[in-house]
């Protein structure tokens, strides 16, 4: 059995090796993102992992099925970027890491959260941009446990907020398609999410990026939600109209932002190597503003979130290659 990984980060790299010494397994890594053209230095190979925001389309995997090579296995858990329609006509089973550290992801988000509400960005802006350093009343913020915490999704990361906020006392309220049946969690669900935008001072979203949540927080939304809130989204870059949330935090519409992803991620955005000036107009321009903390799609990014992802990716390929049962088929 030989596998292979593509856009393998230096931290990466560790653990990359340390799965095929432990299972006997021949492993090599590329830099490189995964298409038809970079597939084919899997020539030879038996299955691929890949972790990437950009597209896995119908050329890559056409060319995936004239190599011989049966199987993607990814190391995230978003499949918004797979055509998996394309991959069932090759013949390409698909797995995703459903849970490598919901823990993670929910504490980036709880992080952005208070950083926003403390107005840290006010305070860096002082000293980065104005080149002062003192007491300012614009650094005036909020106590989080008294404030009303609105989460959008009640999946294995929204949960993992949900106990984060209310550990700091906030009032949690949530909303979501699927409701959890048992929970020891303190929050309350509301019906509709204008109802969660109406009473919520903070919004953390962790729903997934499928077509149905595109734009779901559009200048509609905006309006709908209190000029005080703030915005937190460590989910995915789609469900935010990047262009209305400009607009709202330029008129008020609410008070700032913290996010991790942005719509239509380049690849660079992914490549740790990476030594590119940042070009995009809405980045620098949410960068800017003293109200909105941005990352780079790094929610995910602790030591044993980035163990798993390889961990449970590379063990994926093996239980397909060696004929047993499947766990993490994507659907």
């Amino acid at each position: 059995m030989k596998l292979i990984a593509y856009n393998v980060r230096d931290d990466e790299i560790p653990f990359v090796k340390a799965w095929g010494e432990k299972n006997n397994v021949e492993v090599s890594y590329s830099i490189d993102t995964l298409n038809a053209e970079t597939v084919k230095q899997a020539q030879g190979y038996d299955g691929i992992s890949g972790l990437q925001t950009i597209p896995y389309d119908e050329a890559l995997f056409s060319e995936m099925k004239e190599m011989g090579i049966s199987m993607l296995a990814l190391r995230n858990v978003g499949l918004d970027n797979v055509d998996l329609t394309a991959a069932k006509k090759a013949g390409i089973v698909v797995t995703n890491v459903p849970a490598y550290s919901p823990a993670s992801i929910a504490e980036f988000a709880v992080t952005l959260a208070l950083a926003v509400n403390r107005k840290v960005g006010y305070m860096y802006h002082q000293l980065h941009e104005l080149g002062e350093f003192h007491f300012s009343p614009d650094f005036m913020g909020q106590l989080i446990s008294n404030q009303t915490v609105g989460v959008v999704g009640t999946g294995r990361i929204g949960r993992e907020a949900i106990r984060m906020f209310t550990g700091l006392g906030a009032k949690v309220i949530a909303y979501s398609q699927s409701h959890l049946d048992d929970s020891d969690l303190n929050f309350t669900y509301v019906d509709s999410l204008e109802e969660l935008l109406d009473q919520a001072d903070v919004i953390d979203l962790h729903i997934p990026g499928v077509p149905e949540n595109e734009h779901l927080f559009d200048e509609k939304a905006f309006k709908h939600m209190k000029s005080s809130a703030i915005l937190i989204n460590t989910a995915r870059g789609s469900i935010v109209d990047t262009q209305a949330l400009i607009c709202a935090l330029e008129e008020g519409e609410i008070a700032g932002a913290g996010i991790d992803t942005l719509e239509n991620e380049s690849a660079d955005l992914q490549n740790s190597r990476s030594t590119a000036q940042v070009t995009d107009s809405n980045v620098l321009k949410l960068a800017k503003m003293p109200n909105v903390i941005v990352t780079p799609h790094s929610a995910f990014h602790t030591d044993e979130a980035v163990m798993n992802m390889v961990n449970i990716s590379f063990n994926n390929l093996k239980q397909q290659l060696t004929g047993g049962e499947v766990d993490n088929l994507a659907k």
